[in-house]
């Protein structure tokens, strides 16, 4: 739905700008073919009219003529197609209308039309490099030709007029593609702050209703096990799947609720030695060796608990990972008043594609992932003011870089 809109307000703009395009094309057209071969000629006491040699009237004609063409193509949702159409009909027809003027004749080639710089100046307006050097290019060519056809050096002159017009559509192009890159930008974070705010409020609702049942079906499941303790076989199970609904609803529990670490001076080193050795048990019966390599020890102005929350994250999805063992390094340096904790495995990697979407709500590479552990550790580290960056190689494994203001 969300592509059709796009699309759907593209084609919108599209056929927009080839409105303008044909209204100021005609515009212009007419009034300067008047002045250039009739007015100027009046006043100069010159030949009035078309040159007898060329196309005439017929040239206009063509051009009008395109037009029903033009309109069918708007209609049938084609727009982007109507401003090739005007640029090769009119370099067609300027083209034969030359070659009848000035070809077997003494008359020295000078030629040009205002036009020229009109769709040169106007292809910024469709924000397509394609068409700009389309413009750029054809007309300069032509030129070129026109030069060597006629051998006539006065095609200097249209071709560096062609040139230094072309800098100054170059200079809107790429301010008005920066400008929508940078709109594109702002659209796409107000969409994921949109999105993360109704998944927040919905969280915050749905985690408070599934908590106190869960802790009291977690209390009557124990107490079940005790009752019955020759059925060990059931239980465990269902007590660890109590165990990660809870976690599921802690993660929603901090996404739905604001900013509410409650920060004191922490050495780094420490929340992460904390860290692995919760996590170190669990992860020498998968064969993995988790390594700590410091340069330092800074201390952070941090919630400790959530630091702790994003590193036992990132260390439980650098094992998942790595389901033959391997090795999880984590290093830790301070570079220009930043603290730098990188989560190294030697897991299998993630594609390019799915990388880009990594910490979007509910996504996940994992079969038994919720896609919000990552979601809440990007939350917790733009909290502390820091960053987050993933970096993947396919077979060679990832890692995940977080950098937070000592």
């Amino acid at each position: 739905m969300d592509q059709l809109r796009k699309n759907t307000a593209l084609l919108y703009e599209e056929v927009k700008a080839v409105k303008y395009f044909l209204t100021i094309f005609y515009l212009i057209l007419l009034p300067y073919d008047f002045i250039y071969y009739y007015l100027i000629p009046y006043f100069n006491k010159t030949d009035i009219g078309l040159p007898a040699q060329g196309m005439g009237f017929l040239f206009h004609i063509i051009l009008f003529a395109i037009l029903p063409l033009a309109m069918y193509l708007v209609k049938k949702g084609n727009p982007e197609k109507v401003k090739y159409l005007y640029f090769f009909v009119f370099m067609f027809v300027d083209f034969i209308n030359n070659f009848l003027i000035y070809w077997g004749t003494d008359h020295e080639f000078k030629s040009g039309h205002i036009l020229e710089i009109y769709f040169i100046l106007f292809s910024p307006i469709f924000v397509s490099n394609r068409f700009f050097w389309t413009m750029t290019l054809g007309f300069f060519v032509k030129y070129m030709i026109m030069g060597v056809i006629f051998q006539s050096p006065k095609v200097l002159i249209p071709m560096a007029l062609i040139i230094f017009i072309a800098i100054i559509a170059w200079i809107l192009l790429t301010r008005f593609q920066s400008y929508l890159n940078a709109i594109k930008s702002v659209y796409e974070d107000l969409r994921r702050k949109e999105k993360l705010a109704v998944i927040g409020q919905m969280a915050t609702a749905v985690a408070h209703e599934i908590k106190n049942p869960l802790s009291a079906l977690k209390g009557f499941t124990q107490l079940q096990q005790e009752k019955d303790k020759g059925d060990d076989q059931y239980y465990p199970i269902m007590l660890n799947e109590i165990d990660r609904i809870n976690g599921i609803v802690n993660d929603l529990l901090i996404l739905g609720k604001p900013n509410t670490a409650i920060k004191k001076p922490k050495k780094i080193e420490e929340i992460i030695q904390y860290v692995i050795s919760v996590i170190d048990p669990h992860a020498q019966r998968k064969d993995i060796d988790i390594i700590l390599d410091t340069k330092d020890s800074a201390v952070l102005l941090c919630d400790e608990n959530q630091l702790k929350q994003v590193f036992i994250n990132l260390i439980k999805n650098a094992m998942e990972a790595m389901p033959e063992g391997g090795t999880v390094t984590i290093r830790t340096k301070t570079k220009d008043n930043m603290v730098e904790v990188s989560v190294i495995d030697e897991g299998c990697g993630i594609e390019p594609d799915k990388l880009a979407k990594l910490g979007e709500p509910f996504y996940t590479t994992k079969q038994s992932g919720n896609g919000l552990g990552l979601m809440v550790t990007k939350k917790i580290i733009e909290e502390h003011g820091g960053g987050i960056v993933i970096d993947s190689a396919l077979g060679k494994g990832t890692q995940v870089t977080i950098n937070i203001p000592s």
